[in-house]
């Protein structure tokens, strides 16, 4: 599901790859996206993350998607999509016509596939979906579905209810509830977190299967999702070690400045200006019945 716009597991990372947190404020923007892009196209696996509201994040990435779809043949795995809605989107897809502008052609693909536009902005989402129809990209829905999530979450019988990924240990399920608690504000009940850990971990392993599919069948895939799904240290990339043997993953962490240093890892790093929003907090303070 959507997450809360701002900081929800999206924190700190280890930044390798591109330059060290200590010069990091030294290199000029351009330097430090052409090292980014230069390490997508080098990677196998690309991941890329999110603040889902930010709109210079997006832009950004966009950006990026552009150089690295001149380099290489990729294929955009989109956690904004529900991975069951996939044949519906190819379906849609199939029976479009080019002849209309591809702005409209991309928001009907949306609407096939189930997008959520009260959920997330389209304004941000749009224009790679316009992208992946103007180069001919495939793209792959990969989320698990919110009916699949809540059944999970309630311990129903699922198939990836017990995805553990290789590594899974007590001290990375307590860094994920950690980050759950903190991405809520530290509002959620305890008893409530347990379960959105066994459902938070269903997603990744969900979006992990697409990836794995899209690799396998000889494309390089490309996922956009939020920061909490790449980090290197509890998200996709835990699940993927177990099935994509040697292939190179390459994750980027988009953040906001300023950030802290016990937030996770990634392979590399962009930080940005903070974006103007109203207090995530406030909407959980009144669900939760906290409201100051």
């Amino acid at each position: 599901m959507p997450h809360t716009p701002g900081r929800l597991l999206s924190r700190l990372p280890v930044f390798l790859g591109v330059c060290l947190l200590a010069a990091c404020s030294t290199l000029p923007r351009s330097d430090r996206d052409r090292a980014i892009v230069e390490g997508m196209a080098e990677a196998d696996i690309v991941l890329l993350g999110e603040l889902h509201d930010h709109a210079v994040q997006h832009r950004l990435r966009l950006q990026w998607l552009r150089e690295l779809a001149d380099r290489a043949p990729i294929t955009i795995v989109l956690e904004h999509l529900d991975a069951d809605a996939q044949p519906r989107l190819d379906e849609a897809r199939r029976l479009q016509d080019a002849r209309v502008p591809v702005g409209t052609r991309a928001r009907q693909l949306a609407e096939s596939a189930g997008f959520r536009f009260d959920g997330w902005d389209w304004t941000l989402i749009g224009p790679v979906v316009e992208l992946a129809l103007e180069r001919n990209l495939p793209i792959r829905a990969a989320n698990l579905s919110s009916r699949e999530a809540f059944a999970i979450a309630r311990g129903q019988p699922h198939a990836l209810g017990s995805a553990v990924p290789t590594g899974w240990t007590p001290e990375v399920e307590q860094r994920m509830a950690r980050a759950i608690r903190d991405g809520h504000c530290g509002l959620l009940p305890d008893a409530m977190i347990p379960a959105m850990v066994r459902a938070q971990r269903a997603r990744d392993a969900r979006i992990a299967e697409v990836v794995t599919e899209v690799r396998a069948g000889g494309r390089r895939p490309v996922l956009l999702a939020g920061n909490g799904h790449v980090r290197t240290d509890l998200g996709v990339p835990l699940h993927l070690r177990g099935t994509v043997g040697s292939a190179k993953i390459f994750a980027v962490g988009l953040l906001e400045a300023p950030v802290s240093p016990d937030q996770g890892s990634f392979d590399a790093v962009r930080i940005t200006e903070a974006q103007e929003r109203p207090d995530p907090c406030e909407s959980l303070r009144k669900r939760f019945g906290a409201a100051k």
